[in-house]
């Protein structure tokens, strides 16, 4: 038996991961990581470790808490170095306690490694201090679903808002209710320590309006109180008006119609619009276009191949380059193609354990045992041919 590690990864930003976080990816075996955990750091870990997506985002949860649980446990009793790679810092609202709790209960040992927590990421990447003497000289950290009651009015008190963002008019009208002046400074840090970070700031009485009008995403930190004054405290750090960027999901010109309808479903599922080669349209330019009519003047294009050809090299960074002319005051940045990305080892070594009639609850279908199980079949399949 191994001891699983509960490692924190940070917020967000890939280099504030520990030095000890990073030790620890690099000799693991299976890493079962969270939403808010970077993908980048999943690279730090070796070709053959295991890669077990367990995120959950508000209304859609990869894994329960138990199947979670019992995934660590699992691989620790078959002697797998496991890390469980958590955003931010485990034990401030990442439900680590319950899993220290679980994997004691189950005898199995276990050891946490702290994480830069977004409270103190985010805000000092924005420029917020949490305390400054003759402003603020307490924090206090909330969960942002309204399982804690709105705290009393103390204006050298700062207010962290972990998972607000859907509340932040209930916020703001609980924490008025309880006397916090309607002038109080609020700021919203989307992204934080993130390429793309952005800071709305408004008073309690605007916040909710200033977030609808600037289409803030998860993640977002609130913070509320006297040094989220921007700019007036830090005029160096404005305001950054930049929306959040649009998605464009780009993929090849297949004449089936089926799989034209699956892209175009999984780019509404996403939140952004499809695109195909020809002679399939909507073509590149038609979804920009529209993105541009709707308002987006940043947009992301994710090629949907599995391989960096001559489509994804050559093609797409043509019609990129060509809707730059068209569009010279719309950022559009191409990404990389899905080849090598983590999830996919995942996803296809969970189709291989059901497709063998294993459940993947049981911790079958790892990536060493389906490795081995494909293997085996081959040679098999060989010999019965020759």
């Amino acid at each position: 038996m191994t001891t699983v590690y509960l490692v924190g990864a940070g917020p967000g930003d890939p280099e504030l991961i520990t030095v000890k976080g990073q030790r620890l990816l690099a000799e693991a075996d299976s890493i079962l990581y969270d939403e808010l955990a970077n993908p980048a750091l999943l690279a730090l870990a070796p070709a053959t470790a295991e890669r077990i997506y367990v995120g959950k985002r508000s209304g859609s949860h990869a894994a329960t808490q138990e199947q979670i649980a019992h995934w660590m446990v699992d691989r620790a009793r078959r002697g797998l170095r496991v890390v469980r790679l958590k955003g931010g810092d485990p034990f401030l609202f990442g439900r680590g306690g319950e899993e220290v709790a679980a994997l004691a209960a189950a005898g199995v040992p276990c050891e946490v490694v702290p994480g830069i927590s977004a409270a103190n990421g985010a805000t000092a990447a924005a420029g917020i201090p949490l305390t400054q003497r003759g402003i603020a000289s307490s924090v206090r950290l909330l969960s942002g679903h309204g399982e804690s009651p709105a705290p009393a009015y103390d204006q050298r008190e700062t207010l962290v808002y972990f998972m607000g963002l859907a509340r932040v008019a209930a916020i703001a009208r609980d924490l008025r209710a309880q006397g916090w002046p309607a002038s109080t400074p609020v700021a919203v840090i989307e992204r934080g320590t993130l390429p793309g970070q952005r800071v709305v700031a408004g008073t309690l009485n605007a916040i909710a309006r200033l977030v609808r009008a600037a289409h803030v995403a998860s993640p977002a930190l609130l913070v509320v109180g006297n040094v989220a004054k921007i700019p007036a405290l830090r005029p160096h750090l404005a305001v950054v008006p930049a929306p959040a960027p649009g998605l464009i999901l780009m993929a090849h010109g297949s004449p089936l119609a089926a799989w034209q309808r699956g892209v175009h479903k999984l780019a509404r599922e996403l939140g952004g619009r499809a695109a195909f080669l020809p002679p399939v349209s909507p073509s590149l330019g038609d979804a920009i276009a529209a993105a541009v009519d709707a308002g987006e003047r940043r947009l992301v294009v994710v090629p949907y191949f599995l391989a960096p050809g001559l489509h994804v090299t050559r093609d797409i960074p043509q019609l990129i380059e060509a809707e730059h002319a068209r569009f010279p005051d719309v950022s559009i940045t191409l990404a990389a193609c899905l080849e090598g990305h983590a999830a996919l080892r995942t996803a296809v070594f969970a189709r291989l354990a059901e497709n063998a009639g294993h459940k993947v609850e049981s911790g079958h279908g790892s990536l060493a045992f389906g490795a081995v199980a494909s293997r085996s079949r081959l040679r098999a399949r060989s010999k019965s041919a020759g």
